[in-house]
């Protein structure tokens, strides 16, 4: 079994966000809900991994007993990674309350998990029919991991192994796929190879690896509903993925990992299906189409996707690119979190949609479960809402990884950032001075402990091969159609900058359905662009005196909604020079400028902004003519 990397994953708190990125999780934290879940909605509230006291099978406050679990997984991941990503010591404290009674729980029953510890059916480890065991464990564990890394705690590594290996104790010799159940909370259990890989990782325990590899031939052999990516489903080529989508996200990268680990060339297509499978399914703002289901269907401008895809989709292709090398899926997470996942929320998170699509003119304020509307606690399930505080920070997870010779690093995900790592056990830390996506130049400041040869690799984002290097020193530079390598003696201080020449493209798209016969939309560098349509809101409910509320969004008018695109009319980047770059999804800091045309072909003046400035917009535009 050789290295199952090609670059790794730094440790968290390796990488510190700076500028708009980190201002956003500030701002989340302390003026949107997700600090302050606990009074919002009860879900969070349960304590159960604590209490230890559900049965499977059994409602609680009418939900699924294991949907607190997830959520309560989510909440403390999410606060807990946005702590200590932002320096919030009254968070930080109260992350370490929480990580404390797991420890003690845990050393009591080597346990962590929400099930009561009894000898009936649906007590934990003893399951006829659906439960959410793996499920909720692998979401607590997540937090679990994320503050041992930041904190370096063994007491809490420790915890979180003893958890895992009970699990993997218990099914070794059987299959927990195979219970006789319909339900999501099966399939959901694919959550746990996020938690084996990650303890790989941080202990190099191939027995992590080797139950990973068990797993997922019991997944292969399982009953689960959401089956898209067994093995059999996966290597057929004109299957493309049906299910529900927030399970495909989530188990991403399983086929990657286990081909990984393995290198059966059967299991090396399936991989290369999963991401070949996903690019249909992708909608111009880079989610995936899914409306609960994704039912085979292309990703267009019309089609809705659900904010569970987006973050659940974020750590998986990270983990891809660690395996692979394969940098192009960066593009993906970005093109994804700058676009749709800043598309579907407030600039302060105080709420979300939890279904989006990209051309938007209107919200069904009645469709089923209002999963439409822009709310703090949607009633289909809190899910969304708090994963939309989970995206930034598992974004900046991928920002930077080291490669696994231990002679360089990898700027992966772009932003203002700062990375602390060492090279060949030297200390090595650079600065990325930036607005990007907002501005197409980089200035990285290197800092080792001491003259350090290593090389410095730059991704090239979204196919820009346009691009302008300046170097203060001698380097040998390197250049392929992904990456620009400097390699060198680094010293104290040695400045790299970087300007990428983004140019404005036009991406055809197919017919949809405010698209007739063929369309296009507009993006530049990471950025998809929108005609945006102006709103009023009123509130409609306030959870629990929380400050917090479902909202009432509509557009003023429509005008300009039917517009279309000549294909000879040109548009030009304009910059915002006066732009407030602390908050750049307040107010558009970037534009588009140029023509649309109207019903009698007549030109209109247009400016598109980016698609995360909007609420309603329309993204993709039909073309009267055609290239």
């Amino acid at each position: 079994m050789s290295n199952i990397y090609k670059y790794k994953i730094l440790s968290a708190g390796s990488i510190e966000p700076k500028g708009w990125i980190k201002e956003q999780m500030h701002r989340d934290l302390i003026h949107g809900y997700i600090g302050h879940y606990d009074k919002v909605h009860p879900s969070v509230t349960h304590n159960v991994f604590i209490n230890q006291d559900r049965l499977s099978k059994r409602k609680f406050s009418m939900r699924k007993e294991w949907w607190s679990g997830e959520h309560e997984g989510y909440w403390k991941d999410a606060i807990i990674r946005m702590a200590f990503l932002t320096g919030n010591k009254e968070y930080i404290n109260k992350s370490k309350e929480w990580i404390n009674e797991l420890k003690e729980i845990t050393q009591k029953y080597d346990y962590i998990g929400i099930y009561k510890n009894c000898e009936e059916v649906g007590c934990r480890f003893n399951h006829e029919k659906g439960n959410g065991e793996l499920w909720t464990s692998s979401r607590i564990l997540m937090a679990l991991l994320a503050y041992y890394e930041f904190t370096c705690d063994k007491d809490v590594l420790e915890t979180a192994e003893k958890a895992a290996k009970h699990i993997m104790e218990h099914y070794k010799a059987e299959n927990y796929f195979s219970v006789n159940s319909q339900g999501g909370g099966i399939s959901h259990g694919i959550g746990f190879f996020e938690n084996l890989e990650w303890l790989y990782r941080i202990t190099g325990n191939k027995e992590y690896l080797y139950f990973s590899v068990k797993l997922y031939e019991d997944f292969n052999k399982g009953n689960v509903r959401d089956d898209d990516l067994k093995t059999q489903n996966l290597l057929k080529e004109d299957k493309l993925f049906e299910n529900h989508g927030a399970h495909i996200a989530e188990g991403l990268f399983v086929p990657e990992f286990i081909a990984s680990i393995q290198n059966e060339k059967k299991l090396v297509e399936t991989a290369n299906n999963v991401i070949r499978k996903l690019k249909v399914h992708l909608t111009p703002g880079g989610a995936m189409r899914c409306n609960e289901w994704i039912k085979g269907r292309e990703g267009t401008s019309d089609e809705q996707y659900e904010y569970c895809g987006i973050t659940e989709m974020t750590s998986p292709l990270n983990k891809m690119i660690s395996f692979t090398g394969n940098l192009n899926l960066a593009n993906r997470i970005e093109t994804m979190a700058f676009n749709a996942g800043q598309g579907a929320r407030f600039p302060v998170l105080s709420a979300m949609s939890y279904l989006t699509s990209d051309n938007r003119i209107r919200i069904k304020q009645f469709e089923i479960f209002k999963r439409e509307s822009y709310d703090a606690a949607h009633f289909a399930a809190v899910c969304c809402a708090l994963n939309a505080g989970r995206l930034m920070p598992y974004y900046v997870e991928g920002m930077w990884m080291k490669k696994t010779g231990d002679d360089g690093i990898v700027a992966v995900l772009f932003g203002p950032s700062k990375v602390k790592t060492s090279i060949h056990n030297i200390a090595v830390e650079i600065t990325e001075e930036t607005d990007y996506p907002f501005s197409d130049e980089i200035i990285f400041t290197v800092t080792p402990f001491k003259p350090l040869k290593f090389s410095l690799t730059i991704r090239k984002p979204h196919a820009c091969q346009n691009i302008d290097v300046e170097l203060f020193s001698k380097a040998e530079i390197t250049e392929t159609n992904d990456i620009i390598s400097i390699d060198k003696i680094w010293e104290k201080g040695d400045q790299l900058r970087v300007k990428f020449n983004f140019e404005i493209q036009r991406i055809n798209q197919p017919a949809s359905k405010t698209v007739k016969n063929k369309g296009a939309y507009f993006k530049r560098g990471a950025l998809v662009y929108a005609l945006p349509f102006e709103h009023k809101i009123k509130t409609v409910k306030e959870y629990q005196n929380s400050g917090f509320h479902r909202y009432k969004i509509t557009a003023n008018n429509s005008t300009g909604w039917k517009l279309r695109l000549n294909t000879n009319d040109k548009f030009k980047f304009i910059p915002n020079v006066n732009g407030n770059m602390q908050h750049p999804w307040d107010k558009p800091v970037v534009k588009l400028e140029g023509t649309l045309r109207d019903k009698k072909n007549q030109k209109q003046d247009v400016e598109l902004v980016p698609m995360g400035n909007t609420i309603f917009r329309r993204v993709s535009f039909p073309k009267i003519n055609y290239l």
